[in-house]
């Protein structure tokens, strides 16, 4: 396996590259970023509109009743519509959504470490987390843009990261490649 993937080493170098200039083209241009988010929302809220009614025609054909999926997909597909038209407030929308997210988990986590406090050790980690997502959702939620701002970090920083890993990979494939390329030369 450690053979095929170095003679794909390339792959992991572009993948790493492309992340690197995603990640900082992301955060030299944070207003694009949100942009395109919104749009890849509605592109996939469309998407997901059409595949819900053609399964419940499908499910039409065996049952006779589609109506749960033909109004989850016309309210998909107008949510997609709405979004590509107006991407400002879809982005303000999914900022809420994401707050109240952070919130809800947040809680949720908080209880959870409670309820286990007997039975597991450093459940306060658990309680932890659960108050960092209650912080950066209620700060989300209180400045959607700092969260719009913060989403767009996180993103950048993320796909930098991960692209500096790959690219680091990929070089370290092509090394081992060339290194068992020599000995494998060596021997004949």
């Amino acid at each position: 396996m450690l053979a095929a993937a170095s003679r794909q080493w390339w792959v992991l170098v572009v993948e790493g590259v492309l992340g690197v200039v995603f990640g900082v083209l992301a955060l030299l241009l944070p207003g694009l970023t949100l942009v395109t988010l919104a749009y890849l929302f509605a592109a996939w809220a469309i998407i997901s509109g059409v595949v819900a009614i053609v399964e419940g025609m499908r499910v039409a054909e065996e049952r006779g009743r589609s109506w749960p999926f033909a109004i989850t997909g016309v309210v998909s597909i107008v949510a997609g519509i709405l979004a590509a038209l107006l991407p400002g407030p879809t982005i303000a929308a999914l900022m809420l959504l994401l707050g109240a997210w952070l919130v809800v988990g947040g809680v949720a986590h908080y209880l959870a470490a409670y309820r286990i406090r007997e039975q597991v050790d450093d459940e306060w980690l658990i309680a932890l987390v659960g108050a960092i997502r209650v912080v950066a959702g209620l700060v989300i939620l209180l400045f959607p843009i700092v969260g719009a701002l913060l989403t767009v970090a996180y993103i950048s920083w993320s796909a930098i990261f991960a692209g500096i890993i790959a690219l680091a990979m990929g070089l370290r494939l092509r090394g081992l490649r060339q290194a068992t390329s020599r000995s494998g030369t060596a021997g004949r």
